[in-house]
């Protein structure tokens, strides 16, 4: 007669009460190698996972301190040429933002000099658009930079004579210019230049102005600030136009930063 299939329990012996089967998973080739055995400790089964990389090594797979895989995103020419990528998620705006918040995904814009510009909104707290009816309020502060009055007095300027009040930018900092004030009891002439590099000697004139009898002061206001870079001399060539000697006044004023 043809065999009969059938199954039987198996059991150790002389294990007390509680009898059971002690199984070991271990290496195929080397069962009593060093480290061939798998671990159990706190009823958890510890293994070491390894997987292929994207040049086919052989690598172990690591976990964050929270137990998610680790993903690096940092490109290295050796260690990660094909660095991980995803996009990028945020969170609703909430007292307390958790992975259940993070439903909402920014966007991005093609700009010039071969640049990805991330779409970023100015808006009032509450997430309103600013408008003439929610505008965004403007406080004023002190300038960052360092305020500059240089005064300058040119004393008995003989008739069309000249005297320069020069001011150099100082080393390693850049001059947001504002105004020059300047002043003769007499007739004058004042010419605003600027030089056109530190060092240069040459400079290009960029306003010109006369006082009078009824209004002896001048001033030069420059609606839009200009930045004048280190070590560039400014200078009010400051003539006599009266009929005698004089002394003529100018403050230059502006920012260092």
């Amino acid at each position: 007669m043809a065999d009969y299939d059938s199954s039987l329990p198996i059991r150790t012996e002389a294990d007390g009460t509680d009898e059971r089967v002690h199984t070991k998973i271990v290496d195929f080739s080397d069962p009593s190698g060093t480290d061939k055995q798998v671990e159990v400790s706190e009823k958890k089964l510890h293994n070491r996972q390894f997987n292929k990389d994207s040049d086919g090594n052989d690598q172990e797979v690591l976990l964050s301190q929270e137990g998610h895989t680790q993903s690096n995103g940092d490109y290295d020419a050796v260690n990660n040429k094909r660095p991980s990528s995803q996009g990028m998620i945020v969170s609703d705006r909430d007292a307390s933002p958790s992975e259940s918040t993070m439903n909402k995904r920014p966007t991005a814009v093609i700009g010039d000099s071969d640049k990805v510009a991330l779409d970023v909104a100015i808006s009032l707290s509450n997430g309103n658009n600013i408008s003439e009816d929610s505008p965004l309020p403007v406080y004023v502060t002190e300038s960052v930079g360092d305020e500059i009055i240089d005064f300058n007095e040119a004393v008995d300027i003989v008739k069309n004579s000249t005297s320069n009040h020069d001011y150099t930018v100082s080393a390693l900092k850049e001059l947001r210019f504002l105004n020059v004030e300047a002043s003769a009891s007499g007739k004058a002439k004042f010419e605003l230049q600027v030089e056109t590099a530190a060092s240069s000697g040459v400079f290009n004139t960029i306003g010109v102005q006369f006082n009078s009898t009824s209004n002896p002061n001048v001033k030069f206001n420059v609606k839009r600030p200009a930045t004048i870079a280190t070590g560039v001399v400014v200078r009010l060539v400051k003539t006599n136009l009266d009929n005698q000697a004089q002394s003529i006044y100018s403050t230059i004023n502006g920012v260092e930063i």
